[in-house]
Parts: structure tokens; C-alpha cells; sequence
């Protein structure tokens, strides 16, 4: 019998492998050989979302466990699941029913590792830094802004988003968070401890102070409470305020009005005050010192001392 006419399933066309792949729900299929890979790497998104939507069901047929946790933070752990495939799961006709977002039985969405795993500090010299656009906030702003994604969790893993964004020095992400309710005293105040490893006063004082710019304005999405910037009126303020001769603007406002003070989002430690000492770090240790009142311990004064 011959044995050259063995047909591989690197010779297959793509069509016939995508049916493979949504058959055998394998996640190990596009590995087995560069060819494979490179065809699934340019399936279309409606592809990927098929077969996570099959995966899904498939396991929720043998398990309550994937109910349990919601079929978006299910979805979220493939790292196939870019924004094109999530719209494209959103839109697909077999995609899993979900429970209202305002439904307060509803499982909030789990925001996976693998999205911030990778985020290293980009403090060489001239290396870009951080912007708004850089990956994975354009991605994280669509899942807080989609009503049919229930209300995504800044603290999953015991805030380990908040605190790979703190290493990296991603401030604009670290900001956004925040604004998502993410706490700083997820492990001990982990993140603030990584904050001061770097020797960073800015990033220590955005995780340690509400700097809110004026009273708060309560807007729920999925059922939860966001500072909104309010300043006179619903647009932000009237753009044609003038400041007058006795501080108040043409609106009636009064310009040299004090803000008011907001609490902090997580108390200073004088463990935290002893790491600024071991690194170094005097601007912090000040900071903490003078500002956040923190009382060294015997231990921080002797350091001190040498």
C-alpha cells in the first residue's frame, strides 16, 4: 500500500479546519503547527466567537460552575477574546441569555489576569510612555460602557489590576480604575507599597487621596456609583462664567470657594512609612510624615537615624 498519499491537516483549506475547530473545541488544535496557528490567528472574529460561545455551553451543560460566574467573565478568560470577537459573541444569536445589569442577583464580571500580565514599566530612556490608547484601556472603557456587560469588578484577584497597573507606571489606567472604584487596600495596600518601591509621589498620592474637584454627582451604570465632575451646571458649567470683584463669577458662583475635602481611600501605615525609608524614597517618607501624619515605629526611627 502506498504511503504518500497521507493527507495532513496542514493541507486543508481554512474553511474545512474552522469546522474542525468549532467540532473539536480543542484548545490545543491551532498549536500543533505553524500553519494551523497562522490560519486561526486570521479567522474572522464571528469564528472565535462561535467557538467560545460552543465552549461555554458545553461546559455548562456538565457543570454549574460556569453559570456561577457569568458567561462574559467566562468568555474574558480566552485571550482570543479581543473587542471585535466580544461584539461579535453580543451580537451572535446563540449567544448565552444574561441577566439584566441591573438585576442585583446578576454575577459582576471577573476582569482576567492575562489582560494585565504583561504590563511592564516603561521607565528606560526613550521608551513612549503611557497614554490613554495603549491596551488594554480602550478595551477595559468598552466593558464599563456596555449596558449589556454586566458591571465589570476593578478588584478581581484581590485588585491585582490596580496593582501590575501601579508597577508598570500606566497612569492613565491606575486613574481609570480609580474612578471604577478600585481600592488601593486590596492586599494589605499592596498597590501603594509598589507605588513607593518606585520611588513614585504622584502615583502614592493619586492611590492614597480623593482629589475629587468639587461636590459628587451619583450616576449608577449596572447598578453602580461613579464620581461625576460637576461644576454649575449639566454640561460641566456655564462656558461663559466671569470671575467678579468679590471672587464670584457672572453666574453666581463663587470662584474662591473651598472644595471639599475628601477622605482618603486607604489609611497610612507605618509599614508603608518604613518602606520609603529601606528604598529611600524621602519625598515619600515626608509626604507621609508631615501631610499624612503617620508616626514612624521603633524600628523606622533607627533606620532613620543611619
Amino acid at each position: 500500500m502506498a504511503t504518500d498519499n497521507y493527507v495532513t491537516l496542514d493541507h486543508l483549506p481554512a474553511e474545512l479546519l474552522y469546522d474542525i475547530y468549532l467540532l473539536a473545541l480543542s484548545p490545543s488544535l491551532p498549536l500543533t503547527s505553524k500553519y494551523l496557528h497562522a490560519v486561526f490567528k486570521a479567522a474572522p472574529p464571528s469564528l472565535h466567537a462561535e467557538y467560545i460561545i460552543r465552549c461555554y455551553n458545553a461546559a455548562a451543560a456538565h457543570s454549574t460552575s460556569a453559570r456561577l460566574f457569568g458567561f462574559i467573565s467566562k468568555a474574558l478568560r480566552y485571550p482570543i477574546c479581543t473587542r471585535e470577537v466580544l461584539e461579535a459573541i453580543l451580537r451572535n444569536p446563540e449567544c448565552p441569555e444574561m441577566p439584566p445589569p441591573n438585576d442585583p442577583s446578576a454575577p459582576v464580571t471577573i476582569l482576567p489576569r492575562h489582560l494585565f500580565r504583561n504590563l511592564t514599566p516603561r521607565d528606560a530612556p526613550g521608551q513612549r510612555p503611557w497614554t490613554e490608547y495603549d491596551e488594554p484601556l480602550p478595551f477595559l472603557k468598552f466593558l464599563y460602557s456596555d449596558p449589556r456587560i454586566p458591571y465589570p469588578s476593578s478588584n478581581s484577584f484581590e485588585g491585582y489590576a490596580l496593582t501590575r497597573a501601579v508597577y508598570a507606571g500606566f497612569t492613565p489606567l491606575v486613574r481609570f480604575l480609580l474612578e471604577q472604584d478600585a481600592s488601593p487596600a486590596c492586599k494589605g495596600g499592596l498597590a501603594v507599597t509598589v507605588a513607593i518601591r518606585r520611588k513614585s509621589l504622584p502615583l502614592v498620592r493619586m492611590l492614597i487621596e480623593r482629589d475629587g474637584p468639587g461636590p459628587a454627582d451619583v450616576t449608577p451604570k449596572h447598578g453602580s456609583k461613579k464620581l461625576k465632575r460637576f461644576s454649575g451646571g449639566e454640561d460641566g458649567g456655564e462656558r461663559g462664567a466671569t470671575s467678579g470683584p468679590s471672587g464670584q463669577t457672572s453666574n453666581g458662583t463663587n470662584s474662591g470657594a473651598k472644595r471639599r475635602k475628601l477622605g482618603d481611600r486607604i489609611s497610612v501605615t507605618p509599614d508603608m512609612l518604613r518602606a520609603a525609608v529601606k528604598c529611600d524614597a524621602h519625598d515619600i517618607a515626608e509626604y507621609l510624615m508631615r501631610e499624612k501624619g503617620c508616626v514612624p515605629d521603633m524600628q523606622t526611627v533607627l533606620m532613620m537615624g543611619r
